[in-house]
Order: C-alpha cells, then sequence, then structure tokens
C-alpha cells in the first residue's frame, strides 16, 4: 500500500529545501566577495606602481629652530648632511641641527584575538574567531590561511578568507570593505575542504595583510 504523504512533510522538505537553498546564495556571495577582493590587490599594486616613487622616511632630522626633516639620509660628513624628502633633496649643515634619529614608521600588526573555534565534519575542519590590529596603521586585506596536516607532518589542504571589516576606498579608486583600523578586531569564518578519508591531525594558521596608502 502507497503511503500518502501528509501536509505537515510537504511542508518540512519545502522548508529543508529553502534552507539549503539559502546556505548555497550565502557562499555564492562569499565567493564572489573572495573573487572581487583577489582581483582588488593586484589592481592597487598596480596602481601604486605608476605613481612617484616616494623616499622611504628612515631619518627624523631636528633643527634648533623646531622644524622637523623627514626623509633618508644619503650623504653625511663633517659639516652638512644631504637627505632625500618628499619634495626633494635638502643640504643641512651640522651646526643647525639639534637631533638626528631613526624615524619610526608607522606598522599594522593583526593578532587573533581570543580562541579560535574548529568544528570537525568528515571532509571538512571550520574554523571561527577574530582578527584584531594591534599595530598603529591601518590594515588593508587582513587575510587568515589554515594549513591542515597529518602526523607524518604532510600538507593535506589549506584554504584562506578575507576578513570583512571597514570599507575604505584607496587613491586608485578602489573600494573595498577589508580594512581594519588600529584597535578594531572583526570576526573571520574560514572552511577548509580536504578528501574524505584524511586523517587530520592538526593545523598551522597564518595571517597576512597589506599596507596601502
Amino acid at each position: 500500500v502507497k503511503r500518502k504523504i501528509s501536509i505537515s512533510e510537504k511542508f518540512f522538505k519545502v522548508d529543508q529545501n529553502i534552507d539549503e537553498l539559502r546556505k548555497e546564495m550565502a557562499e555564492l556571495r562569499k565567493q564572489v566577495r573572495e573573487i572581487e577582493i583577489r582581483t582588488s590587490v593586484p589592481e592597487i599594486r598596480k596602481e601604486i606602481n605608476k605613481l612617484i616613487n616616494v623616499p622611504e622616511l628612515t631619518h627624523e632630522i631636528f633643527l634648533n629652530n623646531g622644524t622637523v626633516v623627514k626623509g633618508k639620509v644619503l650623504h653625511e660628513d663633517l659639516d652638512k648632511i644631504i637627505i632625500q624628502t618628499q619634495i626633494g633633496q635638502l643640504t643641512i649643515f651640522k651646526n643647525e641641527i639639534k637631533l638626528t634619529r631613526s624615524a619610526e614608521v608607522p606598522k599594522a600588526k593583526c593578532v587573533i584575538e581570543g580562541p579560535i573555534t574548529e568544528k570537525v565534519h568528515e571532509d571538512k575542519r571550520e574554523f571561527k574567531g577574530r582578527i584584531k590590529n594591534e599595530g598603529i596603521r591601518r590594515a588593508d586585506f587582513p587575510k587568515i590561511i589554515f594549513y591542515l596536516y597529518d602526523e607524518a607532518t604532510n600538507l593535506i589542504a589549506s584554504d584562506s578568507t578575507f576578513v570583512a571589516g571597514n570599507f575604505h576606498m584607496y587613491q586608485s579608486g578602489v573600494q573595498t570593505d577589508a580594512s581594519i583600523e588600529p584597535g578594531q578586531s572583526f570576526p573571520f569564518e574560514c572552511s577548509v575542504k580536504f578528501p574524505k578519508g584524511s586523517s587530520v591531525s592538526y593545523y598551522i594558521k597564518k595571517i597576512s595583510w597589506e599596507e596601502f596608502e
């Protein structure tokens, strides 16, 4: 005798299909965002290369009149210092100098904030956590990479994800939502798929980021 499917069972199947469809759409949106970010990074690098080379600011020279000159020292002798600044080369006589010191270059520093939650599946590992910028400069395109290894230290699989943070527009005109200002932290989710039957023993994580103007 063929059993009739009740109305409640039909609705359950429909709800189940809708949930699966929503999950697939969310995954597709995530993949599209990853592609957009990955294509933005080289584009920004290309635009930066087109700009005039900005000298590295490695020194700070404090003058007797209170002026601070920042740039890179090209030459120094007993009487004077030649320094490359953002507006050109300057010759400064030493009797005008009060103090010379190495310049502190502001840097971003992204770290894991708090514990990482790990979910174990037959064919993947899911990681959730937060990344914080403890530096003094904005971190652009922060990314976390997970590497899965077996007991023999063989790499089984790896994957990465960009951290969704603040919206920012760069000088090149490229826009992104993947930047973290100093002191801020944002959540991340990363799923690493691997062949069924693989024996994952441990994982290693790595955080990377860029620093653009």
